[in-house]
C-alpha cells in the first residue's frame, strides 16, 4: 500500500471513529510546515518525534516497510512524555492513544512533552 493511500485510510478511520476531531494529513516533505502552523495534540508520522520540535501531547511513529532499517517494524509511541515501543501498532492501539490524549486534554492534564 502506498504512503498517500495509507495516510488517507488512517485519516478516514480516525474521522469515522471520532468525527469531531480535527485531522490534518501531510506528506513527510510537508510535515515540518504543517506542524509549525499549529501545535497538534497528536501526531502520527513515520518520523521519530526527536526529529521535530516538541509540543505535542502524543506522537506515534508509525513503522515503515524499509528493510534497510532493523527497527523498521517497531512503532515508537509517546503519550504525555511517557515513551514505549510496540510492534505495529494496530489500529485499535493507535486509536487508544488518540482517545487517551483526548481524555487528558479534556481534563486539562495533557502535557506537550512529546
Amino acid at each position: 500500500m502506498s504512503a498517500p493511500c495509507s495516510r488517507e485510510l488512517l485519516v478516514k478511520a480516525i474521522l469515522d471513529w471520532r468525527p469531531t476531531l480535527i485531522v490534518c494529513s501531510a506528506s513527510l516533505e510537508e510535515i515540518v510546515a504543517a506542524i509549525s502552523d499549529f501545535t497538534p495534540h497528536v501526531v502520527v508520522c513515520s518520523e521519530p518525534n526527536g526529529d521535530h520540535p516538541a509540543g505535542s501531547g502524543a506522537w506515534v511513529q508509525n513503522p515503515t516497510d524499509d528493510p534497510a532499517e532493523d527497527h523498521a517494524r517497531l512503532a515508537r509511541m509517546c503519550l504525555d512524555g511517557e515513551h514505549w515501543s510496540t510492534e505495529g501498532p494496530s489500529l485499535s492501539e493507535l486509536l487508544a492513544v488518540i482517545e487517551e490524549a483526548r481524555e487528558r486534554l479534556q481534563q486539562g492534564t495533557l502535557s506537550s512533552d512529546c
